[in-house]
């Protein structure tokens, strides 16, 4: 009894430790019990954007909770109003309401660690100007936010970092705003093999390399034209066959790509026009990077040619301002579930998403 009694005494004592010192979420009380009798709406406005995501950060949680889940609700273009409650907010899991637990992120994750992942191969040289100008303005605006954030710039084309061109450093690790605005003003586009590249190579490679602080948002933010090597593809495979020389294997596939950063880090992409249409729906090709954007709660903006993209347009700001991490308990964990979310704002504004997912 002594023994059972200090454990949980140690554990107590963890906990309090954590949350003086850590910059983390914690539960402001305990989940409210799911509502009776509410189904889902049969229609909702759709004034508002929205996307839903798995969110597996670290998190205080209360001893006697179990099998709780916690989904990132991100708006594209749009700040909820200040006065924004669970009343603004309904959740269902596989058509149950759930009672839930709303917080918003930037409360408890006020760091945002950014990663620009950009194809500098010969086919984005009309875009690359566009590219640099808009990366260096986004930057220009996170200094001017007061935003503590940190911004690293991968270069990449089937190799990561890019081995067409000699930068130095040969990839910036995070770094202060004005640091990267430098580091991007000097990227160039040229040379490259095949028309896929190596993003999910790059992805990764950032996600490994990175060094992310403990507490903040992670961001990326991958800029192309050009599909993606994978694992095994076939391009590749073609590629080598008819003279390519690079001894260059695709180390991953989209799935691992997806299982690695969902419910960690957030993927939002700009697609040149080309090989990319603003007209798609289905991204589930192997070699389609979308996709990934679509299942770590991120959105899909396009740049046509030499335009000079609007990076605004992602909502990144929006997302770190206005983010929320709804928690409530599932009735069944294992497995693939749908849930939807439906968002009645204060401001009359409404939204609606449903996804698959697991947790």
């Amino acid at each position: 009894m002594k023994r059972k009694i200090l454990l949980v005494v140690l554990a107590a004592a963890v906990v309090v430790f954590l949350a003086s010192c850590s910059n983390v979420p914690t539960f402001s009380g305990s989940i409210p019990k799911d509502p009776k009798g509410l189904s889902e709406p049969t229609s909702w406005g759709n004034d508002v954007q929205m996307s839903l995501s798995v969110d597996k950060t670290l998190s205080l949680t209360p001893l006697a909770l179990q099998d709780y889940n916690r989904i990132k609700v991100s708006f594209l273009g749009y700040t909820p109003p200040d006065d924004v409650n669970e009343d603004n907010f309904m959740v269902f899991e596989d058509g149950k309401a759930q009672g839930f637990l709303l917080e918003k992120v930037s409360k408890v994750r006020s760091k945002v660690d950014i990663v620009f992942i950009v194809d500098v191969t010969g086919s984005m040289s009309e875009e690359i100007d566009g590219v640099k100008s808009s990366i260096i303005k986004f930057i220009e605006g996170l200094e001017k936010s007061g935003l503590d954030a940190k911004v690293a710039v991968v270069p990449y084309d089937d190799y990561v970092p890019t081995k067409d061109h000699e930068y130095s450093p040969p990839w910036l690790n995070l770094s202060n705003p004005s640091v990267a605005a430098d580091y991007t003003g000097k990227l160039m586009a040229s040379g490259g093999g095949d028309f896929p590249e190596n993003a999910y190579g790059a992805v990764m490679y950032a996600w490994k390399n990175v060094s992310w602080r403990s507490d903040s948002q992670r961001v990326f933010i991958l800029l192309t034209d050009a599909s993606s090597h994978y694992k095994g593809d076939s391009a590749w495979k073609y590629w080598k066959t008819h003279g390519g020389t690079q001894p260059f294997d695709p180390p991953y596939t989209k799935e691992e790509v997806i299982s690695s950063l969902s419910g960690y880090a957030t993927l939002y992409m700009v697609a040149s026009t080309g090989w990319y249409s603003s007209y798609d729906t289905d991204f589930s090709d192997p070699a389609d990077p979308r996709e990934i954007a679509v299942k770590t709660g991120g959105f899909v903006i396009y740049q046509s040619g030499s335009e000079e993209v609007d990076l605004s347009k992602i909502g990144l700001a929006e997302a770190i301002s206005s983010s929320y991490i709804i928690t409530f308990e599932s009735d069944s964990p294992v497995g693939t579930h749908t849930i939807s979310v439906y968002y009645d704002g204060p401001d009359g504004k409404k939204g609606h998403q449903t996804t698959q997912m697991s947790y």
